[in-house]
């Protein structure tokens, strides 16, 4: 069940595990959800496929035979990111809507069923979203908009008197409540993972506004004629604006002490919590973030709160002068020289942050000079000669995503396969239709940009090695292969009897074949075989493959491909496993899919 959803497909969940030609392979890996009529559509087979693949209905009827009607099948050798010997199987010829398989006589076995839709992606991107609800803290989330997944009382109510961790300065008690909890703990942080969830959601909201309609995610504020997607950036914003101090200082996190570890339901956790110093990391998020979020909100209608976002950016901006050099300032000045070209400050600040200005800088698709130099940009008033090498810079890194493209048709530099290896994917997604936009991409079109981009999703979706689908509970949107177990003390604690037996492990009443995804006993004799009843709260993103992995648990360990270091569990009875550093979620790993899949839906 997805609550707050519709559905999007008929499914024959009778026909999933029965034996011959209703056999599923994990050899067909394809975007399980499925794909918009006029998409390119290629499967990818880890096993010869034979001379014909059949696309079947659900009800058996042959609608295309390929290579027969059209499309196409060919060989093309070893992946290096996964081992396998792959084939593609293009049967994008296939535009009439339904729910459809792949069937390859070859195999005796078919695909998991997919749809072919206008707006399939839609209730996908919606779910994903609705998972920021989930991670705010400090108010209720009644069943009236949490569905089962739900919490009847307000979390970390002593947030409202915080005091100073050990070792901090004393500035009193503080109410610092509200936010979100930052991934499956429920610290709190103006960092990276803050600033990166909303800087993706803005960028989304911008590029796509009538995406995100007001009223669509069933939140307590829906129907206040604010979009929801704003609302739920306001809620981590008015926390912002709450660890701001009166010289434009911002607190760097409300945290508790050591590794301890929540209750589960966030609302039964008392482990106290404490404010920790301003560093430049905060400061510099804190005024990015309120400096696009003002853009955005003014733009929206929310004059008054716009301005309250300017002149907080503004107060932190004169801070930061004095405070050190870092790619997220970088970032800041760009967001504040844009909001207001008038600050020379902010102007020279960028100008001078690379080298010749920015002539050959090498940057990331994730890296906070890249985020500063889209601003850039596209900002009034910018110095000609740094908006004329960032767009080489910016070109130049389009070249070199395609460059680190595997048989998988969505790779990436083997460096990039870290902890948390799923945010930079979809990053790099978000920064091809950047490109694409804005007209900087290198050799390639925008067309084959936003291809690209397209094959990223899918990655997301079932076009991966594993078969995985990398959100939480999403069979009933038509997402086989999701994840069940995720490390969340909330709704992945195995420790706790309440977690585990709510939402630890796959419900009895989802038909999976293949669960659990791996089979048998790991070396410290746990089994991924969990059930519960209700599965982990849906949309949520995992860390993804982390070949980077420290604990001592064989799988995930022991990999010896970059795209196989993943493994569906969060048993933490063994805490030397480590499972947070494959399966943890993050609000930093959310914003950017988020933002990925709304591209490809139509408002």
């Amino acid at each position: 069940m997805v609550e707050g959803t519709g559905a999007c497909r008929q499914k024959r969940p009778d026909a999933l595990d029965q034996g011959g030609a209703d056999q599923i392979t994990l050899s067909v890996k394809l975007d399980n959800f499925g794909y918009r009529p006029d998409d390119t559509k290629v499967a990818v087979f880890s096993a010869d496929p034979g001379s014909i693949v059949q696309v079947r209905t659900s009800e058996g009827t042959v609608a295309l035979a390929v290579p027969t009607d059209g499309g196409s099948i060919s060989s093309r050798g070893t992946d290096a990111a996964s081992g396998d010997q792959v084939w593609w199987v293009d049967f994008s010829p296939l535009h009439a809507g339904g729910s459809y398989h792949l069937f390859s006589a070859s195999l005796n076995a078919r695909s998991y069923d997919f749809v072919i839709a206008p707006n399939v992606y839609k209730n996908v991107m919606r779910t994903a979203l609705k998972t920021f609800y989930r991670q705010r803290c400090g108010t209720a989330k009644p069943p009236i908009y949490a569905g089962p997944w739900a919490d009847g009382r307000a979390c970390h109510r002593a947030d409202v008197s915080t005091g100073p961790a050990k070792g901090q300065v004393d500035r009193g008690l503080r109410d610092l409540t509200g936010g979100w909890h930052d991934a499956g703990d429920y610290n709190k942080y103006l960092t990276y993972s803050a600033s990166n969830a909303i800087l993706f959601m803005l960028r989304a909201r911008e590029d796509g506004p009538s995406v995100f309609p007001d009223g669509d995610l069933n939140i307590p504020e829906s129907g206040n004629g604010l979009p929801d997607l704003l609302d739920e950036v306001k809620w981590e914003l008015d926390f912002f604006l709450k660890m701001q101090l009166p010289d434009g200082s911002v607190l760097s996190s409300v945290h508790a002490d050591g590794a301890a570890n929540g209750a589960s339901p966030p609302s039964v956790d008392t482990t106290p919590r404490y404010y920790r110093d301003p560093t430049l990391e905060s400061g510099a998020v804190f005024a990015g973030s309120c400096a696009f979020a003002s853009r955005v909100f003014t733009a929206a209608g929310q004059v008054a709160y716009g301005s309250t976002l300017r002149r907080a950016a503004l107060l932190t901006w004169g801070w930061l002068q004095g405070q050190g050099n870092s790619d997220e300032k970088v970032w800041a000045a760009a967001e504040v020289f844009r909001l207001d070209p008038t600050i020379a400050s902010a102007r020279n600040y960028v100008d001078g942050y690379h080298p010749a200005h920015w002539l050959g800088a090498v940057l990331g698709v994730t890296r906070y000079d890249s985020h500063a130099a889209i601003t850039y940009v596209q900002t009034r008033g910018a110095t000609p000669a740094v908006v004329s090498a960032m767009g080489a810079d910016l070109a130049r890194q389009v070249d070199q995503i395609f460059s680190a493209d595997d048989l998988y048709r969505n790779g990436m530099p083997t460096s990039s396969y870290h902890w948390g290896s799923n945010e930079i994917r979809a990053g790099q997604g978000v920064f091809l239709l950047q490109a694409a936009r804005l007209g900087l991409t290198g050799s390639h079109t925008a067309g084959e940009c936003r291809g690209h981009a397209l094959d990223l999703l899918h990655f997301f979706h079932g076009q991966n090695p594993l078969s995985m689908v990398y959100l939480t509970n999403m069979s009933s949107e038509g997402g086989e292969h999701s994840s069940w177990q995720f490390f969340h003390n909330w709704f992945g604690q195995s420790q706790s009897p309440y977690s585990r037996s709510n939402y630890v492990g796959k419900p009895a009443s989802v038909v999976e074949p293949h669960y659990p995804y791996f089979r048998g006993l790991d070396n410290h004799g746990i089994r991924d075989d969990k059930t519960s009843a209700l599965g982990p709260a849906p949309g949520f993103v995992p860390g993804g493959p982390n070949m980077d992995y420290a604990g001592d648990a064989t799988p995930p360990g022991g990999g010896t491909y970059p795209n196989r270091f993943y493994r569906d569990w969060n048993e933490q009875a063994v805490w030397t496993a480590r499972t947070w550093e494959i399966t943890e979620n993050s609000i930093g790993y959310q914003g950017p899919y988020v933002a990925l899949a709304a591209a490809f839906v139509t408002p």
